[in-house]
């Protein structure tokens, strides 16, 4: 074997190092004896990795094995990321290329794992491009089914047709319990388009493992939201700012932030469909540009955000306000008369209902006595791109006016804001519905414009000025998806500050991925649930969720009211531009948002002396809610009104002690963590008595003493000696004290597990591809192998490559659609999958390049900005130089 030192040049940068010169045959030829490759690594599987016995790709070459019945299921381990294949027919995709890709039946895929109580399964559906098909296909039927092994019930079953939202249970949540043993796991379609699929298996404490595609929040194109390092640019105005970044116009944001938009001489434009692939990506690279300032701190795009309600329905509303007996409402109301009398909540939304939208008009009646403006203060911050008020004689952009203008529709528009506004604080008049907290101020404050969207730099805007109003208490926020941005939780953290609590909808996406801005530290993140305290179908779990509250499910009836688990709320039409007060029944964790906001101002008039600060303490002390089912789907559990209120006169909060984050997990890879303290409240004077662990293979570096919540804490395992073939369990408990006299909880309890990765032989994501892209826009794929995987790794060559830059991926074709690296595919990127850089290959031959390949999708967070409109990459098709397919299986070297 000759070993040649090379240089590698990636990205720009020059990487000396010692190349082996094995490898074997690829895109141009096989390599044998002296005879390098010019190019040639391998592909790593990401642990608990596994595939489908019988994706279309299998079944196309005739290698599909068998996983259609109970006796030949396929078995998984109790923690896994599968990815499969699924259809009810055969036919040929409209692909528009030299070969003919074909979908193959396969109607079901059986999978036998052991379950506990706890663990939870998630089943997401990826579709090909609708182009691929004619017109009328119908969207897949997926049905999931578990059951269990020894007895042959089932314990869950749920068939619906495909969508955005996946199938997502957690064992055991309905109350019933769940026995621990092995289960069958049952994924099929009955009808409707082939599909690709992702199945997760996780356990309760496990972090998120459901982020298996591409996230792509909506952004405006040419324009960033800014925050620079320093006090220097605050005295600065607009226009220097802008010289300064070479831009158009600049407004200050409140703090350090600024909206930028660049002088390209065209008006903004929101991303969507139509917006062109260069756009896109000659915002993102200008943002990128702007982030690289010696005096920039963080430069991110404009994000869109969307009202998070689900589907309207009005249908008659009287005595169906079950939501507020649910939550205790009532006998919350005999605690605390005073319904939340002036309170202030901030509703951040789409504005109010007026009977005229101009300035003169009356607000929907049965909000109206308690709506408060605050003259000619900006209430209204939705920017003249997204803003419709100029039919009603306001001015295009932000003015004084909070006034909900409707859509502009023929049709009447949603009235999101006035619907959210009733829930917190509806006047009790004898007439209509009443709100959370009827005696409470209603500031409406427009962030949402047309279509009930807005964006974040009118969002930041918005809460900094909150930050600075005496009136305004609690700050409402039923809207989401927008990506991390660290200027958004800049402003949540100054509000925080000045004393106001902010309320988040968690998403209504029904996945475990962090939404923002509920899953940002200082923001009450709320889930849904239905009539009988269930997470709603659509709610998200996870990060996001604090804590739950009614939210309503269409599609259960689950009180028994013969009527669906809708919310009631204030309304209205504007149908022929005549606008109607009313009523509707929505869904959605826009809806569960509120009814916390509500009970905070609740609480808020029974003690002036309430804080965000002490609410969190109260939260995490378990005095808000009643024990949820699990921590996953309900966070802290549903919210009590009658225990809040109770909390707030009692006035006592015990110190509690929490660690972020609230459980560790190790692989036998990584055997070191870190978790940091967080204290409530948060001045707490707080020492450490004793630390404890429950095995002998864990041990923690920290010492009785003061607490930091600032200096993280370093956890080990030492793994010699342990069986790799089983997991393990234990918990770290952490005695404590407070300093000043108040009392304090049990002690801190951090729960651990130790999971081993898997052998190298049990590691599949399936058969992959290949590929050295061009760098250009085409994206076309100039070289190609085919690999199966060995040991836990695919094995790869390329013989005979022009000299230049390429990409350098690799994935599954699954459905066989002649794409790899779509969204429900296993992807691998040189040389971080989201993070693609050119690789220059010229002059002596490249080897030991290594790539990492997983069903799962980095995070915005870990990309550092979104990656949008990504399709995957186009497989080489027809034959070679020697007449043979380029779709062949090659052997692995």
């Amino acid at each position: 074997m000759q070993m040649v030192t090379k240089r590698l040049r990636i990205g720009g940068l020059l990487i000396a190092g010692v190349l082996s010169g094995c490898g074997g045959g690829g895109g141009g030829g096989s390599v044998s004896g002296e005879v390098q490759a010019d190019l040639a690594g391998a592909v790593s599987i990401e642990n608990r990795t596994r595939v489908d016995l019988d994706t279309a790709d299998d079944i196309r070459v005739g290698l599909a094995g068998d996983n259609d019945s109970r006796n030949t299921s396929q078995a998984l381990p109790n923690t896994a990321v599968v990815g499969g294949y699924l259809s009810s027919s055969r036919g040929t995709y409209n692909t528009n290329t030299p070969d003919n890709f074909e979908y193959f039946t396969d109607r079901i895929d059986i999978y036998a794992a052991e379950l506990s109580e706890g663990d939870r399964i998630s089943f997401q559906v990826f579709e090909s491009p609708q182009s691929y098909f004619p017109i009328g296909t119908l969207p897949p039927q997926r049905s999931l089914r578990v059951v269990d092994a020894d007895s042959g019930q089932p314990v869950f079953t749920l068939s619906e047709s495909s969508g955005s939202v996946p199938i997502t249970v957690v064992l055991g949540s309905d109350g019933a319990g769940f026995d621990e043993g092995a289960y069958f796991i049952e994924l099929s379609t009955s009808g409707g388009a082939p599909f690709r699929y992702v199945l997760t298996l996780a356990s309760e404490s496990s972090a998120s493992v459901m982020n298996t595609r591409y996230a792509e929040p909506d952004f405006l194109v040419d324009e960033a939201v800014v925050t620079f390092k320093s006090e220097s640019s605050v005295g600065q105005g607009g226009p220097a700012v802008a010289q300064a970044m070479s831009a158009a116009e600049a407004r200050h944001l409140g703090g350090h932030s600024w909206r930028v938009r660049r002088n390209v001489g065209q008006p903004v434009t929101a991303l969507s469909a139509q917006t062109t692939e260069s756009m896109r990506a000659d915002t993102l690279n200008w943002i990128q540009q702007l982030g690289e300032r010696a005096d920039v701190e963080v430069a991110e795009p404009n994000y869109i955000y969307t009202a998070q309600q689900v589907t309207p329905d009005n249908d008659p509303l009287y005595s169906r306000q079950w939501n507020y007996p649910l939550i205790q409402l009532p006998l919350a109301w005999q605690a605390a008369p005073e319904g939340g009398l002036d309170v202030g909540i901030a509703v951040m939304d789409t504005g109010l209902f007026r009977n005229t939208p101009a300035s003169s008009g009356a607000w929907h009646p049965d909000v109206d006595a308690n709506v408060t403006t605050l003259g000619l203060a900006v209430m209204d911050y939705v920017s003249a791109d997204l803003d419709i008020d100029s039919r009603w004689g306001d001015p295009s952009g932000r003015d004084s006016n909070p006034a909900d203008p409707g859509d502009g529709r023929a049709q009447s528009s949603s009235f999101h804001g006035t619907h959210v506004a009733g829930i917190a604080g509806a006047v009790d008049n004898t007439s209509g519905v009443i709100g959370v907290a009827p005696r409470s101020r209603i500031l409406p404050v427009r962030v949402l414009g047309e279509g009930g969207e807005g964006n974040s730099a009118d969002l930041i805007d918005a809460i900094n000025w909150a930050a600075t109003r005496s009136e305004i208490d609690v700050i409402n926020l039923s809207l989401g998806g927008l990506g991390p941005s660290q200027s958004l939780e800049a402003a949540v953290n100054n509000a925080t500050e000045a004393g106001k609590l902010v309320v988040a909808a968690a998403g209504n996406q029904g996945t475990d991925e962090a939404t923002y801005p509920a899953a940002f530290a200082n923001v009450v993140g709320v889930g849904a649930v239905d009539g009988a305290g269930k997470r709603s179908s659509y709610s998200n779990i996870g990060p996001s969720v604090d804590l739950v509250a009614p939210g309503g499910d269409a599609s259960r009836d689950a009180n028994q009211d013969n009527q669906a688990d809708l919310i009631i709320s204030t309304w209205g039409t504007d149908d022929g531009g005549v606008f109607v007060p009313g009523y509707a029944g929505l869904q959605g964790t826009s809806m569960a948002a509120p009814h916390v906001s509500g009970v905070y101002a609740l609480m808020k008039s029974v003690d002036p002396t309430m804080t965000p600060d002490r609410f969190f303490t109260f939260l995490v002390g378990g005095q808000l809610t009643n024990p949820p089912p699990n921590q996953t789907e309900y966070g802290a559990g549903m919210i009590d009104a009658l225990k809040s209120v109770d909390a707030a006169l009692d006035g006592n909060t015990s110190t509690i002690l929490a660690a972020r984050p609230s459980s560790l997990q190790f692989n036998g890879v990584v055997n070191q963590q870190e978790f940091n303290f967080a204290k409530y409240p948060s001045n707490a004077n707080i020492t450490i008595e004793s630390v404890t662990d429950s095995a002998t293979w864990l041990s923690v570096n920290l010492e009785a003493g003061p607490v930091s919540t600032t200096d993280p804490v370093t956890a080990l395992v030492d793994t010699s000696g342990l069986d790799q073939s089983q997991s393990y369990s234990a918990e770290i408990e952490i005695g404590y004290r407070d300093n000043s006299g108040q009392p304090t909880v049990s002690p801190l309890v951090i729960p651990v597990t130790l999971q081993f990765g898997d052998s190298p032989e049990d590691l599949d994501a399936g058969r992959h591809y290949v590929l050295l892209v061009s760098t250009d826009d085409s994206r076309e794929t100039v070289a190609q192998t085919v690999v199966n995987a060995s040991e836990g790794q695919y094995s790869f060559a390329f013989d005979e490559v022009d000299p230049g830059e390429y990409f350098l991926v690799a994935g599954t074709d699954m459905d066989n659609n002649g794409l790899i690296c779509e969204n429900g595919e296993a992807c691998a990127e040189y040389p971080v999958n989201g993070l693609p850089e050119k690789i220059v290959i010229g002059g002596e031959p490249v080897s030991g390049v290594t790539l990492n390949t997983s069903f799962r999708r980095p995070t915005i967070a870990a990309m550092g900005l979104p990656r949008y409109g990504f399709e995957g990459y186009r497989l080489k098709t027809g034959t070679d130089e020697q007449g043979e397919p380029v779709r062949q299986v090659e052997t692995n070297r």
